[in-house]
């Protein structure tokens, strides 16, 4: 006698609604200037360091333009390289 293979039945589990990622920067029309640090603190940790783009929800071409103003400030001295706790 010959065994048969139930028919595969294909179960999808239901699709996760995942939260759509979108630029707050390209939302809201946000405007990083260097010579505003608290506004570029935001976007800093404790320690001084600039958040990741996971983080900040922002879009690469705003990551870079955020990282540019940052270095920016931090070359005035408006803002630290580093803090320590």
């Amino acid at each position: 006698m010959v065994q048969r293979h139930k028919p595969m039945v294909h179960r999808h589990k239901p699709m996760l609604q995942r939260h759509k990622k979108v630029c707050r920067v390209c939302q809201q029309g946000l405007k990083f200037d260097y010579k505003e640090p608290e506004a570029l603190r935001q976007f800093m940790n404790r320690r001084g360091k600039i958040l990741s783009r996971r983080i900040t929800h922002l879009c690469a071409k705003h990551q870079n333009w955020l990282a540019t103003e940052i270095d920016r400030a931090r070359k005035l001295a408006l803002l630290p390289y580093e803090e320590r706790p």
